[in-house]
């Protein structure tokens, strides 16, 4: 037989075995991110429910060589029912949010830790914990999609779907002025491709008017539950940090949720 049609017809099959195995490892490294997709619709339920949050912040700004450092906690509590979200501040709360501004007018240098929390924590942190769900979808329309590898999570059988964003993806007034820019989610599904965490890493640099130069870096670290057929954050932990010219921000946020049974 002709040397060449013996070769040509190996090459054939060659070409094939590489096409199915392709197809099979596409076929693998998106059926995660099916299960991921079809869950984010099912745990968007809009079933009532009531949670008591905490929110603890801790953190310092200002010139590189006299940084003010900021701190406070504060629990309040959230519902989220047929007449839409609300928070409750209790009484006590409020009399030591006065107490704070009576003594800050005394003295400037007074920590105010219950007026430092409530002004962090305002209806985009409470949509991250109650509304993670949505959160995640519209994530995803931003995030490109890299791949799915199969572990752990704290002992339980997990698999990790991890996403990039690029440049273009970032607010357009801000965006013009960075220069390196690198931002990767990894999200952690079980089985039936629920979240039970997530991880978002970002950092950039970049430079405004030529002479000022900026850089950034932050990381936010949730833990997912399912509650009634919803998806709620039960911890949510966002670490940053930034400086440019002469000004640093060190800030560290911590928000915890405590569902309410049902009566």
């Amino acid at each position: 037989m002709n040397k060449s049609l013996i070769l040509h017809g190996y090459s054939s099959v060659l070409l094939c075995f590489c096409l199915v195995a392709l197809c099979t490892s596409a076929i693998a490294e998106t059926e995660g991110l099916s299960d991921f997709r079809a869950a984010l619709k099912r745990l968007q339920s809009t079933a009532p429910i009531s949670v008591n949050a905490q929110f603890k912040r801790f953190g310092r700004s200002g010139e590189s060589d006299e940084l003010i450092e900021r701190e406070g906690v504060v629990n309040l509590r959230l519902e989220d029912g047929p007449s839409g979200l609300s928070a409750s501040y209790s009484p006590e709360l409020i009399a030591q949010m006065h107490g704070e501004e009576l003594a800050k007018i005394a003295d400037e240098n007074v920590k105010t830790p219950a007026i430092n929390a409530v002004g962090d924590f305002q209806y985009r942190e409470w949509e991250e914990l109650l509304y993670p769900a949505a959160q995640l979808e519209i994530m995803l329309a931003r995030y490109d999609y890299v791949n799915e590898t199969i572990g752990e999570l704290d002992g339980r059988p997990a698999r990790a779907l991890t996403f990039s964003m690029t440049k273009d993806k970032i607010d357009k007034g801000f965006r013009k002025y960075i220069k390196h820019y690198e931002n990767q989610l990894v999200v952690w599904i079980d089985d039936t491709g629920v979240p039970i965490a997530s991880q978002i890493v970002e950092q950039g640099r970049g430079r405004i008017f030529i002479v000022i130069g900026f850089k950034f870096n932050s990381e936010v670290n949730t833990r997912y539950q399912q509650y009634q057929g919803r998806l709620i954050a039960v911890r949510r932990e966002v670490e940053d940090e930034s400086s440019g010219a002469t000004m640093q921000s060190q800030r560290h946020f911590i928000a915890t949720l405590s569902p309410e049974a049902s009566p």
